[in-house]
């Protein structure tokens, strides 16, 4: 394989792995603002002549505030209880996603390491190699402080 053919490889394959990762951060953000269902809400502005309730209340779904009967609300809990199962459906999807994406992800740096150690003479790819090893180690303990802030 050409010079040219390997560069242009490894153009499509850091092209993948970037648009890849825009999906996966556009699902993650999408996820997270859309993280509280949309038929609750922690608290509504009351009327201006009505008492206002204490913090203390339990939170309260829209649909009980519109007055629905029995009937109706066995079929809004139907529903909500179907929206949480395709909810946690996606939820399963989405990690599935993300740790396939992190395998080929880490397959594709490995590679991209290996074919760059293949051009160098054998004193630079071992120069290359310790940096590469400091690099991930210093990743690695930003990680690993990162997590404890948290």
């Amino acid at each position: 394989m050409s010079q040219t053919s390997r560069t242009r490889m490894l153009t499509a394959g850091v092209l993948i792995a970037v648009f890849g990762t825009g999906i996966l951060v556009g699902l993650v953000v999408d996820a997270e603002l859309g993280a509280t269902p949309p038929t609750e809400v922690a608290e509504t502005p009351d009327a201006p002549d009505e008492p206002r309730e204490e913090a203390t209340s339990e939170r309260r779904y829209l649909y009980q505030q519109v007055g629905a009967n029995e009937s109706q609300l066995a079929s809004i809990d139907s529903i909500i209880q179907e929206h949480r199962a395709r909810r946690n459906a996606i939820d399963e999807e989405l990690k599935r996603v993300e740790a396939e994406f992190q395998v080929d992800y880490r397959a594709n740096l490995l590679n991209t390491r290996e074919a760059i150690k293949s051009v160098l003479s054998a004193d630079q790819a071992a120069e290359y190699q310790r940096l590469l090893e400091e690099w991930d180690a210093r990743r690695q303990a930003e990680r690993e402080n990162g997590d404890e802030k948290d």
